[in-house]
């Protein structure tokens, strides 16, 4: 819907933060599904879930620093 909107109305700083968290969103909610489905089939601990969860955290604080450091210069706000 993001990507949608931004074709429609233009890039703006909200719909660009949006859009690179739902990315982010939907790779961990891809891989978390792959490694909780292998889990499930026993092929697989409990142990890579969680450990593939607490790596993928710093990812959302990269983002948010992106987002407070570089948005303001792209979108020259004052």
């Amino acid at each position: 819907a993001i990507t949608g909107r931004i074709f429609e109305f233009g890039f703006s700083p909200n719909k660009v933060a949006v859009l690179g968290q739902n990315l982010i969103l939907l790779i961990n909610l891809v891989l978390s599904a792959w490694l909780y489905l292998r889990f499930l089939r026993q092929r697989c601990s409990f142990d890579s879930l969680e450990r593939w969860q607490t790596a993928y955290l710093p990812l959302y604080s990269i983002w948010a620093i992106v987002v407070v450091l570089f948005f303001p210069p792209v979108f020259h706000y004052s």
